[in-house]
């Protein structure tokens, strides 16, 4: 082999390695263009603020809410979705705008109004209270399948020592994807159980 031939060989090398290297320079270029790019932050409300207070002429039945006792899962403010039988994922781009607790709270607040129900808190305080309420959240999470799904359990202790407990289980379809409409349908999953803690409300 001549040295002509061979200087030939090393310059199509070079050349090739040379070109290799700046595909990889691109990709990561790419890459870390991706991960520095930031997405805009959005905040959701799980009450509805333009709800109004219904007109009755009837003295609605008042309760406390003792406790809402909440999966690890909804502790955090990322939107959670669930992914398959045994897998979340937590949105680091969508969050609650306060406390699930909070907004869990108002939301069922504002549903039993509807259902002639005055849910307060302690701090509030009443001079005629029917029963005090406990919730229990075992899932509130929109699926894999396409809906929303709540359930737990509910524990009233009336003013006269009896108790009052029940189950529930509430799933509703997801009326199109995104964050938005899961929580729209997630209100609409508290107004059921709203419905549900009501008719309990009146064995009183």
């Amino acid at each position: 082999m001549t040295s002509k031939h061979i200087n030939s060989v090393f310059i199509a090398n070079t050349r090739s390695t040379a070109f290799r290297l700046l595909g990889l320079a691109f990709v990561s270029l790419f890459f870390v263009g991706c991960s520095s790019s930031s997405q805009p932050l959005s905040y959701y409300l799980l009450h509805d603020t333009s709800t109004t207070p219904p007109a009755t002429t009837s003295t609605p039945s008042v309760a406390i809410l003792n406790k809402i006792v909440l999966p690890d899962y909804l502790k955090q403010r990322g939107l959670v979705v669930q992914t398959s039988e045994t897998g979340i994922h937590i949105a680091s781009e969508h969050f609650w705008a306060e406390p699930v607790e909070e907004g869990l709270t108002k939301s069922l607040r504002d549903a039993l109004r509807h259902q002639n129900v005055d849910l307060i808190t302690h701090a509030m305080g009443a001079e005629d209270v029917n029963g005090y309420i406990t919730l229990r959240i075992d899932d509130f999470i929109a699926t894999y399948n396409g809906d929303i799904i709540l359930r737990g359990e509910f524990f009233i202790k009336f003013i006269d020592e009896t108790n009052v407990s029940d189950h529930f289980y509430i799933t509703l379809p997801l009326s199109s994807d995104g964050f938005e409409a899961s929580v729209k349908t997630m209100r609409h999953a508290i107004g059921q159980l709203a419905v549900e803690i009501a008719a309990n409300m009146d064995r009183s």
